[in-house]
């Protein structure tokens, strides 16, 4: 029961001190500097900055005179960072940006093809169809993965050419090396195909420079997240060099998704635009570090690592099949020795998604990567008890508390 502030601030103490004694490899989540989390508390809480798409000094709102330039001065700095002419930063989720670039150009009966949840894909269009209504105006098919969720790419050109989809989505949850994006741009222009690439993931070491940039392999729109491997508040935002397209999707997302749009993680988006200016290139370069480095250290230890034939990650993140070891949640059972990761059981086999973005900002290395690897093995292999395993996991991240690549 809450009754008094002090309960609030009990609970949230408690939740701080668990988090504090976790080893967090989710790849969805980062940890923002006390700067960026400064930002969230402004007065723009509290306030409306809706405006016309087309031109957004047109705003609803009276009293936006500030409010409109620090949104345009932060929209600049996201063309400075990710590319593009355009940018919409009024998408309070990377989901919702999705929603926003799916439902503003798909005309009924349109098909898109986009990665499936079992495939590690985003479930963006799939999930929006049990929607009644849209499961009967908008059509999907999905891309094929191999057993080591490397995508079948002539496969797909087979399935463009043969079904004529009128958007593609690359970029889902478990991106392990950049996809064809290049490689498809000739053919969605004989074809009239809309490339769109779900950046979520991977936000951050596009603006580290360290992860191709799909508006410059070729994509029409990208649009994500900033809050996984990008260590800003949590939002979302579309950016293209298509004004056409812009339009359709700025007119659907306001006011049909979203009024306000939380315009207090502006300022604070801004600032980790700036952050990332500053180190995202050292950054992104250390966590690429330390997921190959993590990979190959369970591969060491029996873990059957996806990827193997092509250094088994370039991004964030790696993918671990279980299934030779578990038969229950991997991530439950983790969890009770306080590490903390994603798992999945909609295909085949069992599989953790394991990250290291917050893991890199805490100052952790390749030596680091080998120790956490061992305690993989102690919970899922060894079957040590998890409580002795948790007692460790709490010593070592009490040595990594500090924050790196963010301003002080």
């Amino acid at each position: 029961m809450i009754k008094t502030l002090k309960d609030i601030d009990n609970l949230l103490e408690k939740h701080i001190e668990y988090r504090k004694s976790c080893l967090n490899l989710i790849a969805s989540e980062n940890y923002s500097s006390d700067i960026v989390r400064g930002y969230l508390t402004s007065d723009l809480g509290n306030r409306y900055g809706c405006y016309d798409t087309s031109d957004p000094s047109n705003r609803e709102y009276t009293g936006n005179k500030y409010i409109h330039e620090i949104e345009m001065a932060t929209q600049e700095l996201v063309k400075e960072v990710f590319g593009g002419k355009y940018v919409d930063l009024r998408p309070i989720s990377g989901h919702m940006a999705g929603m926003a670039v799916v439902l503003g150009i798909l005309e009924p009966d349109d098909l898109v093809i986009e990665i499936h949840l079992k495939d590690w894909g985003h479930g963006l269009v799939d999930p929006m169809r049990q929607i009644s209504h849209l499961g009967k105006t908008i059509r999907v098919e999905f891309m094929r993965f191999d057993e080591n969720n490397e995508l079948d790419v002539e496969y797909l050109k087979k399935m463009a050419r043969e079904l004529r989809p009128k958007l593609i989505i690359f970029g889902g949850s478990g991106t392990l090396f950049p996809e064809p994006v290049r490689e498809f741009r000739e053919l969605a222009d004989e074809l009239g195909i809309i490339l769109a690439y779900d950046a979520s993931h991977v936000t951050g070491l596009i603006a580290g420079r360290v992860f191709p940039n799909p508006l410059d392999e070729g994509a029409d729109i990208l649009f994500g997240s900033t809050h996984k491997s990008f260590p800003g508040p949590q939002g979302g935002f579309v950016v293209s060099n298509r004004k056409d397209l812009m339009e359709k999707i700025g007119n659907t997302l306001s006011p049909s998704l979203v009024t306000s749009h939380h315009l207090n993680r502006i300022p604070a988006f801004a600032a980790s635009l700036l952050e990332m200016k500053e180190f995202g290139h050292e950054y992104g370069k250390q966590i690429i570090k330390n997921s190959k480095a993590l990979a190959e250290a369970m591969a060491k230890r029996g873990f059957n690592v996806l990827g193997a034939k092509r250094g088994y990650t370039e991004t964030h993140l790696l993918l671990v099949d279980v299934g030779e070891y578990v038969d229950q949640a991997p991530g439950k059972l983790l969890e009770k020795a306080k590490i903390l990761c994603s798992d999945d059981f909609s295909g085949a086999s069992p599989q953790i998604r394991v990250g290291t973005p917050e893991v890199t900002r805490r100052g952790m290395k390749e030596v680091e990567m080998d120790y956490i690897a061992e305690l993989f093995k102690r919970v899922l292999i060894d079957k040590e008890d998890v409580n002795q395993v948790a007692k460790d996991v709490e010593a070592f991240v009490a040595k990594y508390q500090d924050l790196e690549f963010a301003f002080k």
